[in-house]
C-alpha cells in the first residue's frame, strides 16, 4: 500500500508541473514556499532511476528543514542525522559538485545543540572545511558564504577559557573573527541579496557594539522578499528588534 501511495503521489505531482518544469524544480518551489513536508514526500517517493545526486543533496535538504520543524530535540537530531547521511552520500557520489560539501556544514552545525563538547569541537573543524570546500567548487553560491560566516560568527563567540579548554582537550580550533563573518555577508550580499544575509550582518554588528549598523541592516532585511523557510523567521525577528529599539528610544526620551 505504502508503495502504491509513493508512486500515486509521484504522478499526481508530476502531472501538476507547469511545462517544461522538471520535477527537482517543482521540489525547489515547494522548499522555498515553506511547504516543507510536500516536498520531503514527494522527493522520497522518486524512483530511483532519478539523477542520484540531485535526489541526494536535496534530501539532505529537507530533512535539514524538518528537523528544524521537529516537535523535540530527539527528533530533530535524527533529521539533522539523516541530512548529515545524505550529503556525505552526494560527496561520495559527486566529489566535485559542491551541495553535498554544503549541507554537510549545514547539517552538522545543526548537530551541534544537541552534542557533546568533543563531537562540536571535532565537528566544527569539518565544518569549515567542508564549507571552505563548497565555496572552491562553487564560488557564487551566496548561501555558502552565509555557511561559512555563521561558522565565524559562532566560533568567536567562545570565551578565552573555553577555547583554551577546547584547545588542550580536544585539539587546536580554527581561528574565527567578527570581521572575518562580516567580509563574507557582503560577499554574499554582493552576488544575492537576502533578508538572511541582512539579518545575520545585523546580528554581527550588535557584537561589535555597532547599533546604527545593525538597524540599518534589519530595515533593508524587511523590505526583501522570503527565499526560503528560515528567512521567514528571521523576518519576523528582524521587525521585532526594530519594534523594541524604537520603544526603548521613546521611554529614553
Amino acid at each position: 500500500m505504502a508503495v502504491i501511495f509513493s508512486i500515486f503521489l509521484v504522478v499526481s505531482s508530476t502531472t501538476c508541473l507547469a511545462s517544461g518544469e522538471t520535477i527537482y524544480q517543482r521540489i525547489d518551489e515547494l522548499m522555498t514556499r515553506g511547504e516543507t513536508q510536500q516536498a520531503f514526500e514527494l522527493l522520497h517517493g522518486l524512483p530511483g532511476n532519478g539523477n542520484r545526486i540531485d535526489i541526494l543533496w536535496r534530501m539532505a535538504w529537507t530533512e535539514y528543514e524538518m528537523g528544524r520543524l521537529a516537535e523535540s530535540g530527539d527528533k530533530a537530531l535524527v533529521y539533522f542525522q539523516d541530512a548529515e547521511k545524505h550529503a556525505r552520500a552526494a560527496i561520495a557520489e559527486a566529489p566535485d559538485q559542491s551541495d553535498g560539501y554544503k549541507w554537510l556544514a549545514i547539517a552538522l552545525g545543526a548537530q551541534a545543540k544537541y552534542t557533546d563538547t568533543e563531537t562540536r569541537v571535532r565537528q566544527s573543524r569539518e565544518i569549515k572545511q567542508s564549507i571552505e570546500t563548497a565555496i572552491r567548487l562553487a564560488p557564487d553560491d551566496d548561501i555558502a558564504y552565509l555557511v561559512l560566516s555563521r561558522w565565524h560568527y559562532k566560533i568567536s563567540e567562545l570565551s578565552v577559557l573555553a577555547r583554551t579548554f577546547a584547545n588542550i582537550i580536544y585539539g587546536e580550533l580554527p581561528n574565527a573573527s567578527l570581521d572575518e563573518a562580516e567580509k563574507l555577508l557582503l560577499k554574499a550580499i554582493g552576488l544575492h541579496d537576502r533578508i538572511s544575509h541582512r539579518y545575520n550582518l545585523a546580528k554581527i554588528y550588535d557584537r561589535m557594539d555597532r547599533r546604527e549598523d545593525a538597524n540599518v541592516q534589519y530595515d533593508r532585511a524587511l523590505l526583501l522578499p522570503v527565499t526560503f523557510p528560515e528567512e521567514a523567521e528571521e523576518l519576523v525577528k528582524a521587525r521585532e528588534k526594530l519594534q523594541n529599539r524604537q520603544k526603548k528610544s521613546e521611554i529614553d526620551q
